[in-house]
């Protein structure tokens, strides 16, 4: 099996990172020679792993600019952590994923405000607007004379808007690589969604209203009104359909399922984990119910497996197969 195609255990992806950020920051003196090459040796998952990431940097073409200046940041820097995070993704990902790295710029991984693989953070915007980062998100956060901007990178956000003191107030507006969403006093959600080749931007209304504006269609602004969920890509907006029950519940950390299709549920805890997760297409609409801390996604797996006909097929920790019991 070759390097392009072997899975990459996380934890060996995120060492070759950082053996290529710091090969990247010069040449490595003897000690560090040493240390290098006798990790590489000490395990075969290593020599596969650094294997995967001189192909990573082949197929990019050329060395990231960020990949550069990474290089020379402080050891504990959010933009060398961010950019180590990113190219261990890359490592781990395989071909689909470099392919589309034209489409998932580099500057996402250096996003000024990012949660963590399982994180969810609330925070307070300079107006008083309400934020939540739901796991595995990055942004940007935009205020001017002209615009209160969220830039989503990645992942998920939930925003409850302030009124702005600004004379005239400033819109609000929720930019992906989409579109834009524009928020008409409300609270809502937006998830970048989609795969990278063919991203896809969600949005779900709570209350108030929103107004969305695909990138390359100005002729197809939808408005959401409080209720309904929607999705969009750069040219229309998808019918629009009531919002899904308990669809906040990661709000306070909870996955709620009421006969929710196995499948789905596994795909919502491996957003909060690292590794590969699959679920056996058989199983894939078996129905559960429960209330799940999402703050331990591994916890989950095991009262499903208690609670259904299935089991955990392990392949590494990282690499789980849901089959039936």
């Amino acid at each position: 099996m070759s390097a392009s195609t072997t899975a990459i255990d996380p934890r060996a992806a995120r060492a070759a990172a950082q053996w290529l950020v710091r090969l990247h920051g010069g040449a490595l003196n003897p000690v560090e020679q040493q240390a290098f090459q006798a990790w590489r040796a000490s395990d075969p998952a290593h020599e596969t792993a650094w294997k995967r990431a001189e192909l990573v940097c082949s197929t990019l073409a050329s060395v990231p600019p960020a990949l550069r200046q990474t290089a020379d940041a402080a050891p504990q820097s959010p933009q060398r952590r961010a950019v180590l995070y990113g190219l261990a993704g890359l490592i781990a990902a395989g071909p689909a994923l470099w392919l589309a790295s034209q489409f998932a710029p580099w500057q996402v991984w250096q996003a000024a405000i990012r949660t963590a693989r399982g994180e969810i953070r609330h925070m307070t915007l300079p107006d008083g607007t309400q934020l939540v980062l739901n796991t595995d998100t990055a942004i940007d956060v935009h205020f001017d004379d002209a615009a209160r901007q969220i830039v989503l990178h990645a992942g998920e956000i939930h925003v409850g808007t302030a009124h702005d003191a600004a004379i005239p107030a400033r819109p609000f507006i929720v930019r992906s690589s989409n579109g834009a969403v524009r928020a008409l006093g409300t609270h809502f959600s937006v998830r970048q969604g989609g795969s990278v080749l063919a991203p896809r931007t969600q949005v779900a209304v709570s209350e108030g209203a929103v107004e969305i504006l695909p990138a390359q269609a100005p002729d197809a602004l939808r408005r959401v009104e409080a209720g309904q969920q929607g999705s969009f890509d750069d040219v229309a907006v998808a019918p629009l359909s009531p919002l899904a029950p308990h669809a906040a519940g990661w709000l306070q950390g909870v996955l709620i399922a009421e006969r929710m299709p196995l499948g789905e549920v596994l795909e919502q805890v491996a957003r909060y984990r690292y590794g590969v997760l699959r679920c056996a297409p058989a199983l894939a609409a078996m129905p559960v119910d429960g209330i799940f801390q999402l703050n331990d996604p591994d916890n989950i797996l095991l009262l499903l497996q208690r609670s259904l006909p299935i089991r955990l097929a392990r392949r590494t920790r990282y690499w789980i197969s849901v089959e039936a019991a």
